[in-house]
Formats: C-alpha cells, structure tokens, sequence
C-alpha cells in the first residue's frame, strides 16, 4: 500500500464529513448546478481531498479500463423517468454494498485502514441506496443489481490479493460516479437533481481514496472534471 495507514484513514474520514454534509446540503448543491457551477466543482472536490493529505495532480477523464468490467460500461441509457432512474441507481448502490460485504469477507483485504475504508464506504452505498428508493417509491426494487453483482462476484473471488480487490472497487467507484452525471443531464425533478448531485461528490471521492492506496499516479484518479464516459447502462444491466 502506497499511502500510509493514518492517511487512509484522515482522507475515509474527510469523505465521511462530505456525506454526511452532502445528504444534508442538497438545496445548496442544486443551487451551485443551476448557476453553471456543480459539475465544475465536481473534479476539484477530489483535488481538495488529496491536496488535503499532502497529494496532488492533474487531470484526466474517468473511464480507464482498470479490470475487464471496464467493458461493461457505456453512456447509453434507457428513458424510464425520474422514478426508473433513481430505481437504477438504488439497485446499483446496493450491488456496491454486496461487493464490499464481499471484499471484507474474502480475508484478502488485510490493512486495518483499508478494511475500515471499505467498512464505511458500505455504509454510504446504503445511505444513498435508501434515498435512492424513497425517490423511486414504487418503483423501487430494493434490492442490488443481479447482472451487476453477477459480473462482479467472479472478478472478487479471483482476486488473487488485497490490491486486486480494492482495484475492483475503484472501477466500481469511478462508474458510479459517471453514472451520476449522465443521471444530472436525463433527471427533471427538483428532488431527484438535488439527491443526484449530493451523491456523485461522494462517489467521486471515494475514488479518490482507493486509487491513492493503489499508488496509481494523481492524474489517473483526480479528473478536473468527470465525464459519463463509463456510466453503467441500465438497458444492460436492468433493475431485476
């Protein structure tokens, strides 16, 4: 692990703030999209975080292809409303939740600070699932994203060490975040919008976190702005 434990766990702590901030904030949030500003401020918030423990870098598009899942994701979306979009994202948020409940249960995962990262990190893919169905409300399937979870359950288990797992959860990160912004451009209510734009920031910076305990250089996971480039598809992966 490039980063040090105590860093892992000052940057875990600075994302936990900005959810728990964001979930609270969402008004302001939409505020800063309708001014021009949001998806602006969305890259620097993980410049911020890494300048925060002594890191740095440029930028680039997400989107790299980190495991073979890369594939798996395009910009192409179905038009199923507000309702069937936050049902998407609810599904996903849960496939995250499962893949994290995996990765700490396989024993590969063995740093102290890592293992806590992804504890929370969890934590956070709930809390975003919750709100994800209460923006759905019928339509929500609560539960996680079969053909997701599908094509990640392999890629962990063949996961030969810590490294390999945490690899899988930046992919997984970088998408969810990319997923988001193609959200902001196709949602039309209020409510959804501000949700959306509160969440994307968090997945962005968890990213953040896991590309620097990978020692990936700052440019491949601090974008001065995200792209949809690898946002997942809903006509791919449907809600089950």
């Amino acid at each position: 692990m490039e980063t040090s434990e105590r860093e892992v766990r000052a940057m875990v702590r600075a994302v936990d703030e900005l959810h728990r901030e964001g979930m609270d904030s969402m008004a302001t949030d939409m505020a800063e999209l309708h001014q021009g500003e949001g998806a602006r401020l969305m890259g620097p918030t993980r410049q911020q975080l890494a300048r925060g423990i002594g890191l740095g870098g440029a930028a680039v598009a997400l989107g790299a292809a980190i495991v073979p899942l890369s594939q798996l994701f395009t910009p192409a979306y179905a038009q199923a409303g507000d309702a069937g979009l936050a049902a998407f994202a609810q599904s996903v948020e849960l496939a995250a939740v499962e893949a994290y409940k995996a990765a700490a249960a396989s024993g590969k995962v063995t740093t102290p600070a890592v293992l806590e990262a992804a504890t929370t990190f969890a934590g956070h893919h709930t809390e975003h699932a919750a709100a994800f169905a209460a923006a759905a409300g019928s339509s929500a399937s609560n539960a996680p994203n079969a053909k997701l979870l599908a094509a990640l359950s392999p890629q962990l288990t063949a996961a030969a060490n810590e490294n390999a797992v945490v690899d899988i959860a930046y992919m997984l990160e970088n998408a969810a975040a990319s997923t988001y912004l193609f959200a902001l451009g196709a949602l039309t209510s209020r409510e959804a919008l501000q949700l959306t734009a509160s969440i994307l920031p968090v997945e962005s910076q968890h990213a953040v976190v896991l590309g620097s305990v990978l020692g990936k250089p700052a440019t491949d996971y601090i974008p001065s702005f995200e792209t949809s480039d690898a946002a997942v598809d809903p006509t791919k992966y449907p809600i089950s």
